[in-house]
């Protein structure tokens, strides 16, 4: 396959880079968020929340509010608050949405997760369903829930686990809690919330008394802005990128273990240690990632290949909730410093080939063969617009050449087995997820189109 010529980027380093890295990017690996630099952006957005704890929607349509690679087959929504007094806390009240799935994430201060509370092991309100219990109906109208977030550590034993409660990971009454709500393929024809609004507040103070709507979020300081965007260190990251190159001739998709382990196994080619798996950027707790660099400079096509585990299909409005392997699966295009999304591919969206394997291309719009249609069996994600992003930091210019993909897996079935979540160490993950693992490679534009109408026949998912 023709391929453009690769710059050598790869000179021998010391490794006091490789520690000096490791140690800058501890803010995102779970110890301290002292050394990550935390941007706010302000630009006004263009859908204001319908309850005043929520701030959004975090969708790449609404202007300064895609970042911390969002997946366009979602919608998140953001609270920040701070309980007034000791023995406080509030309830939110809905109706579950008409949607794949949904969920409440607490974080910590270095936007690692601490705790998620995921729609199927919220207790519905009597005389409710619950619509994504296996074989629920989907279509019923009745489906209030009520949760209950207290300040606390999850991991603390002095707070028990209790039904419909999550613990907002503060310590004490003044300290800021921050939760993301999250909503999933809404059914067709449904708004963002899934045609039922967004989660109501009440705050319950200590002395039993109670405030509601406007009066809680004022009580609390509820944050009307959109949360900070966690960047890498710009310097360490413009020093690394000068130096090396991540993306591989034969793009490698590995699992996500940290900012840390990235950049050392990515950008200096040592991924020989078994590190803890530790995702920031306000990962949600129900999902694992797969990512990969990519470079144009290998090529003007990049050509995906691999199996989507089996979902239970909603968005066209199904009856009955049926659980499958995984409940979700997304391959996105992002830029990796912004952290925005240029465009996702969620499992419903993509064509399964006759062979039971999807075939997906990305590349700038211009270089799209013109056989990357769903009339031949393929995707199409578009190239990110500038590249990595970097240019979202003052004096810094993009990397108009590279883009980073994503994929995601929510909640596997506790019988299978070819998840990301089953990946334990660094490397393993073709032998674990096996067909569904994703393999890539780099193809010239004409290359592809003289494939013709059935690329997957052409492609043989071994020979990737």
């Amino acid at each position: 396959m023709t391929m453009k010529t690769m710059k050598n980027r790869f000179p021998a380093r010391s490794l006091l880079l490789v520690a000096g890295t490791a140690a800058l990017m501890m803010g995102c690996n779970g110890s301290s968020s002292s050394d990550t630099t935390m941007v706010s952006d302000t630009t006004a957005f263009s859908a204001p929340p319908s309850d005043c704890l929520w701030v959004g929607p975090y969708v790449k349509e609404n202007e300064g509010f895609n970042f911390a690679y969002p997946d366009s087959g979602a919608i998140y929504w953001s609270a920040a608050y701070t309980l007034p007094e000791d023995g406080a806390y509030i309830t939110l009240e809905a109706d579950f949405p008409y949607s794949r799935y949904m969920s409440f994430n607490s974080y910590r201060a270095n936007t690692t997760p601490a705790q998620s509370l995921t729609d199927k092991n919220i207790i519905a309100e009597a005389g409710s369903i619950n619509p994504f219990i296996d074989g629920a109906v989907r279509t019923d109208p009745s489906r209030r829930y009520l949760v209950t977030v207290k300040p606390g550590d999850p991991n603390d034993p002095a707070n028990p686990s209790e039904d419909n409660t999550l613990y907002d990971a503060t310590s004490a009454a003044g300290e800021e809690a921050v939760l993301i709500y999250r909503n999933y393929v809404p059914n067709i024809g449904a708004d963002w919330t899934g045609d039922v609004g967004l989660p109501r507040v009440t705050l319950h103070l200590a002395d039993g008394s109670t405030l509601q709507g406007e009066e809680a979020c004022a009580a609390m300081s509820a944050g009307t802005d959109p949360l900070g965007i966690p960047f890498v260190p710009a310097d360490t990251y413009e020093t690394l990128r000068a130096n090396f190159e991540p993306a591989r001739e034969t793009p490698a998709f590995r699992a996500s273990y940290g900012t840390a382990f990235l950049f050392q196994c990515d950008f200096q080619g040592n991924c020989e240690n078994n590190p803890p798996r530790n995702t920031a950027f306000y990962a949600n707790a129900d999902n694992q990632y797969l990512y990969s660099f990519l470079n144009q400079d290998l090529g003007d096509v990049v050509v995906i290949r691999g199996k989507i585990p089996g979902i239970p299909e909603t968005l066209n409005d199904q009856e009955f909730f049926n659980e499958n392997d995984l409940r979700y699966w997304s391959l996105c295009q992002n830029e990796y410093y912004s952290q925005a999304v240029k465009e996702c591919l969620y499992d419903e969206q993509v064509f399964i080939n006759p062979d039971g394997f999807y075939t997906i291309v990305t590349s700038e719009p211009e270089n799209r063969p013109e056989n990357a249609d769903s009339d031949c069996g393929v995707g199409y994600l578009p190239w990110p617009d500038k590249g990595d992003g970097f240019s979202i930091v003052d004096g810094k210019t993009d990397a108009p050449d590279s883009a980073f993909l994503i994929v995601r897996n929510m909640l596997p079935a506790d019988d299978f087995n070819q998840a990301i979540q089953n990946t334990m160490t660094a490397g393993d993950e073709a032998s674990v997820l096996g067909d569904f693992m994703p393999k890539a490679t780099y193809m010239s534009k004409a290359e592809f189109e003289d494939l013709g109408c059935a690329p997957y026949t052409s492609l043989a998912y071994d020979q990737l």
